[in-house]
Formats: C-alpha cells, structure tokens, sequence
C-alpha cells in the first residue's frame, strides 16, 4: 500500500483514540486537522487499513462498524448499557482453545460478547 498523508492522519487519530471509534468519528476528528478531507476518503482509507490488517475491524451487530489500533490479540464485548466497545484480553486465544475441542481447523471468527462495561457495571450497583 502507497504511502498516503491522509490515511496516516486516521492512522494517528485512531492511535490517539482511548476507545473504538466508527469511521464517523474518526472523520470529526480528521477533519479538524485535514478540514478539507471526505467522508468517503476516510471510509475508503479505514477499510484499506482494515483490510491491510494494520487496523481491526470491530463489528457490531445493528450498529457501525468500529476500528481498533491496538493489533494485539484479545476480544471486544459491547456494553448492552451505554454501547461501548470494551477490550477484553483471554489467557488464551480461542483458535487454539477451539482447536483442542475439535477436529475441524478454523480459519477465522468473529465473536460479539456483550455485558456491563465498568462504569455501567458501577451504576447498577449503586442504584
């Protein structure tokens, strides 16, 4: 893949998000330094990215798509509350736990976990 100045802008902002953030806003936060830049232009560069495997795809089932830098292996659940997509880091990857469990080889997955995230984990205990 070519160098390119505006896919290493939403390289950066997906780099300095904290979060998952969808193709939606990674482009707000492009376009504050690239005013100039589309929306397909971003949507384009992400998916590249994400096919490159120099980013992940976090899917999430009747929602945006979200993308995640850190290329490490763990898992995504989805908080049921407020929404947000939350690392979650298994002692293991499920490859190879799944490879122990049958004789089939698995190629790929996507796994959607959903549960509490840790602020909305602390609400329900309070209220």
């Amino acid at each position: 893949m070519k160098y390119s100045r505006q896919r290493e802008l939403i390289r950066e902002v997906l780099e300095q998000s904290d979060g998952h953030p969808t193709a939606d806003a990674v482009y707000q936060e492009v376009r504050k330094k690239e005013p100039t830049i589309s929306l397909a232009t971003v949507y384009r560069n992400i998916n590249q990215l994400a096919d490159n495997k120099m980013i992940r795809r976090v899917v999430v089932p009747g929602d945006s798509d979200h993308f995640d830098h850190t290329l490490a292996y763990h898992e995504h659940m989805i908080c049921t509350q407020c929404g947000c997509v939350v690392d979650i880091w298994p002692e293991k990857p499920l490859r190879e736990q799944l490879r122990c469990m049958s004789d089939a080889e698995i190629t790929g997955y996507d796994l959607v976990l959903y549960g509490l995230c840790r602020d909305c984990a602390k609400q329900a205990t309070i209220e």
